[in-house]
């Protein structure tokens, strides 16, 4: 499938955010994504992964919730975590949904959100304040909401965890997963045996696990396949 990508820029109230777009050239509209990276900023393995996924027909924008910072060093990665304005970020990104819902390529009724590590926190997050989402992605998410927060999920949500995972550990990943069977929310949730924290990230050969990627990249496809390419706003 062709593809475009670009630069692209939005507005949350006075705030503006720079983001990342990657989408299909076909003719019509097409389900949309909003896709959250992990701690070190909105580096080319997101780039790379929104191009992946507008070749699977979405239309895919990924926010730079650092507002231009961006590293490899872990130490700065995480006080550039810890000091995020969390309710700015979660503005930013619930503010990605009507700019797609603005562009003439989108299906304003199919949006998901997908999240990695601190974005994965924050993909809940989002996902819980807004009840418009079709489906929501989280890996290993390093951030932690109040469990309160989701009462307010209504999108079907599909979970993925390292079982050696030293950031999110199994007793993280079973009390999420408590949480949302008492809730009565719908959810999968996937373990991968040998894979620790940011198992898909191959900029950091350290963690990466090459055989839980690909398992879980078929999944997460098949999932919001089913929830954004299958669902009753399908044009």
């Amino acid at each position: 499938m062709s593809i475009v990508s670009m630069h692209a820029f939005y507005k949350n109230g006075e705030q503006g955010v720079d983001a990342f777009l990657s989408r299909p050239t076909a003719t019509g509209k097409h389900p949309a994504l909003i896709v959250l990276h992990e701690w070190w900023g909105m580096d080319s393995h997101f780039r790379d992964l929104s191009r992946k996924l507008a070749r699977e027909g979405y239309v895919v924008l990924v926010p730079d919730l650092y507002h231009g910072q961006l590293t490899m060093d872990p130490e700065i990665a995480a006080r550039l975590k810890t000091s995020l304005d969390l309710e700015r970020a979660v503005q930013d990104i619930l503010g990605g949904v009507p700019y797609l819902r603005g562009l003439p390529f989108v299906d304003g009724e199919r949006v998901g959100i997908v999240g990695f590590c601190m974005g994965g926190g924050l993909a809940l997050l989002a996902a819980c304040r807004q009840p418009s989402w079709k489906a929501a992605v989280i890996y290993f998410q390093s951030l932690f909401p109040d469990p309160m927060e989701l009462e307010g999920l209504s999108c079907p949500l599909l979970g993925h965890y390292g079982e050696e995972d030293d950031v999110t550990p199994l007793s993280e990943v079973e009390e999420f997963r408590a949480t949302l069977e008492k809730g009565n929310k719908e959810h999968e949730i996937h373990l991968y045996p040998g894979a620790g924290h940011a198992f898909t990230n191959d900029m950091h050969p350290e963690r990466y696990h090459a055989e839980a990627t690909e398992i879980s990249w078929t999944r997460t496809l098949e999932f919001l396949s089913k929830h954004l390419k299958n669902s009753p706003g399908k044009s």
